[in-house]
């Protein structure tokens, strides 16, 4: 009486979760049935199971009906509730008088009560659809008395089984923690009725033995309940205005399709946003530019919202706004804020070009391997325009009197140079500064004071060479030969 009473308790705990089921929005399911226990094929180890229920071993032990024990109807009830399309927790409870033919051990009173989780594969296709397998795990607890079991024994096939080598008395117990996997699957008949069938293995992980471990295998019938939602949107039809179209909470459940604030059934352009004050449909903007009409001063021209629609001028037609353009009325670059080019700037990048030209040892003639250092220089000062100065360096070696007059003799050799690629003579003059700027000591290396000897140029057009005197920026005519040789 104390068993059954055991018994009852946990199946009417389990249908009262129903009750709370019913105040909820989301989908419950209900099931009752039967199952059967198959102490047999649980044998061996968790290896030997494995290859019983999927295919390989001694499968005749897991399919041979005379194994099980069957329970009546209404001996295992199923309580379940979605939580999304994917998951699904349960709570399963299975009573009987249950034997253990693999060992010979008479009927007892049988209750299993768990939670479970199940994975459920039609999510990935249909969560709607008739067919829903899934696969399960659970936690339980487990009624079934093995106190009067003694050790060794003899199983059912005839196999002397000593439980475990230390502390057999552990198995000999009432109560148990039970551990089961399994598959299963429902088939639905309608949307609300349906037939489950689902196979676990059960294992009792803290016994000291496996021979509380069984197969159990059930068939319930399914009733799935609970508020309605026909469109899925969350909000139940009772508080759903539009109950067949899946809609927002703020509206009702009715949809926005445009996203504008006002739903569809006060939307007189339900596909196209617009403001509350145009009844849902957008004011016309002509020119396209996001300035719509009404707001635009230039409606037939496109402009930035900052200038009332209208276009910003470009006076002077380089692509830089008047209102970003230092220059607004001279052609100029981006990069220079709309103003052109500084001559400054093309100086460095021909001075950069003719870094490390080659002269003849102590003269001024030009090396034939110079020649792409002239192209270069040629070609940028052509390109930008300006007039420009080249000022011969030298290092600190030798006498101040030669090297002003090789430094003249040399920048004089580069401008003859560049004009001969096409640079006018009037935009080129030439002057020698000798080794007045040197920066290494005359007792550096050869290689170290090779950043001494160089031509570089300069633009004549800023305030730098205004006072220039005539005689500082024109070099004496290159000659043949340098009395003193240097470098």
């Amino acid at each position: 009486m104390k068993n059954l009473k055991l018994g009852i308790s946990a199946l009417a705990l389990t249908v009262a979760s129903t009750v709370f089921a019913q105040t909820t929005s989301n989908p419950w399911l209900i099931g009752v049935g039967a199952h059967g226990v198959n102490h047999v094929a649980a044998g061996g180890s968790a290896g030997d199971v494995f290859s019983t229920a999927f295919g390989g071993g001694d499968r005749g032990e897991l399919y041979n009906m005379d194994n099980f024990t069957i329970t009546p109807p209404l001996s295992k009830l199923t309580v379940a509730r979605n939580l999304n399309k994917y998951a699904v927790i349960d709570w399963q409870t299975s009573v009987g008088n249950v034997d253990n033919k693999r060992i010979g051990m008479g009927k007892e009173f049988f209750l299993m009560t768990g939670l479970g989780l199940q994975f459920k594969f039609n999510g990935l296709w249909n969560e709607d659809s008739w067919f829903d397998p899934y696969v399960r795990v659970g936690a339980n607890y487990m009624r079934h008395d093995y106190s009067g079991v003694t050790f060794p024994l003899t199983d059912v096939n005839g196999q002397t089984y000593n439980g475990f080598s230390f502390q057999p008395s552990t198995q000999r117990r009432k109560d148990h923690f039970t551990v089961s996997t399994g598959l299963g699957s429902n088939f639905w008949i309608t949307k609300s009725f349906g037939l489950g069938v689902q196979g676990d293995y059960v294992s009792t992980p803290t016994d000291k033995s496996d021979v509380a471990n069984f197969f159990q295998a059930s068939a319930s019938l399914l009733f799935r309940f609970g508020n309605m939602d026909r469109d899925k949107d969350g909000i139940l039809d009772k508080d759903d205005k539009c109950p067949d179209t899946p809609g927002l909470a703020e509206f009702q459940g009715c949809p926005d399709t445009d996203g504008d604030g006002i739903p569809d059934i006060d939307d007189q352009c339900p596909d196209v946003a617009g403001p509350v004050e145009n009844n849902g449909c957008p004011w016309p903007d002509t020119d396209g530019d996001g300035v719509v009409d009404k707001d635009d001063n230039c409606p037939d021209v496109a402009g930035p919202a900052e200038n009332q629609g209208c276009p910003w001028p470009d006076t002077d037609g380089d692509g830089v706004l008047d209102k970003d353009d230092a220059c607004p009325t001279v052609f100029g670059l981006a990069e220079y804020n709309g103003c052109p080019k500084p001559k400054t700037q093309t100086a460095f990048e021909a001075t950069e070009a003719l870094n490390n030209i080659y002269f003849d040892f102590g003269k001024a003639t030009l090396r034939a391997e110079s020649a792409p250092k002239l192209d270069a220089a040629a070609k940028v000062i052509i390109a930008d325009g300006g007039t420009y100065v080249l000022e011969g360096q030298t290092d600190k070696k030798g006498s101040d009197a030669f090297n002003l007059k090789l430094s003249k003799q040399r920048a004089a050799s580069v401008v003859a140079a560049l004009e001969a690629r096409g640079v006018s003579p009037s935009v080129l003059k030439s002057r020698g500064v000798g080794e007045t700027q040197a920066q290494v000591a005359e007792n550096a290396s050869d290689a170290e004071r090779m950043a001494d000897r160089r031509v570089i140029v300069i633009s004549l057009d800023g305030p730098d060479f205004d006072n220039m005197k005539k005689n500082d920026v024109e070099a004496p005519a290159v000659k043949k030969s340098v009395k003193k040789k240097r470098k």
